[in-house]
């Protein structure tokens, strides 16, 4: 998928393809997720640069600063996947489509919703067995004695998102294929 120029000369993202109320609300949802993974990657940011600050002046860093980046980081990289899903903001090799027609593009975005599909169908039965596992046996971080299942709950989250996202854009991808009107989209 291919964004539209906007008037400041930059890209912005397609419009994810639903028809229904269900579509526009899961799209709803998967935009303010991802807002939010982008506000934790924020926070972390800013409290890496003080705890830089901080040992510069004082010699001392945030006690166990590294630990809270390892476990958020994590959560927010998961919570791009389903917006990258919807908007096709996936990495992409268009060496191999970019003689291809436009059906022959659409096919080549159906069988990759059906790999995305496939991936979060494995990544949620992994992922729900990690995290029985850490209820069963606890863990906590080191220093802050943070425990670690408390990463799995927003993860599975994300990539139940992620496979909703994937069947909206296999849905769309059919769709367009047999011939349907151009898909609708939802905000």
């Amino acid at each position: 998928m291919s964004g539209t120029e906007t008037s400041e000369g930059g890209l912005e993202p397609p419009s994810p393809p639903t028809r229904t109320a269900l579509g526009a609300l899961l799209v709803k949802v998967v935009r303010w997720w991802a807002l939010g993974g982008g506000i934790l990657t924020l926070l972390l940011a800013l409290m890496t640069a003080a705890s830089a600050v901080s040992n510069i002046l004082t010699g001392r860093p945030f006690a166990a600063d590294h630990e809270l980046v390892k476990h958020v980081i994590a959560i927010a990289i998961f919570m791009f996947l389903p917006y990258c899903q919807l908007t096709g903001s996936n990495v992409t090799v268009d060496i191999f489509t970019e003689n291809m027609s436009e059906r022959g593009k659409q096919a080549m975005a159906a069988f990759s919703s059906l790999f995305a599909i496939a991936f979060s169908v494995l990544l949620l039965v992994q992922m729900t067995s990690g995290f029985q596992s850490y209820m069963r046996y606890p863990e906590v971080t080191p220093v802050l004695k943070l425990p670690l299942w408390t990463a799995f709950p927003p993860i599975l989250f994300s990539l139940f998102l992620l496979l909703c996202a994937a069947l909206l854009t296999f849905v769309a991808s059919l769709r367009v294929l047999r011939g349907g009107a151009q898909a609708s989209t939802g905000s």
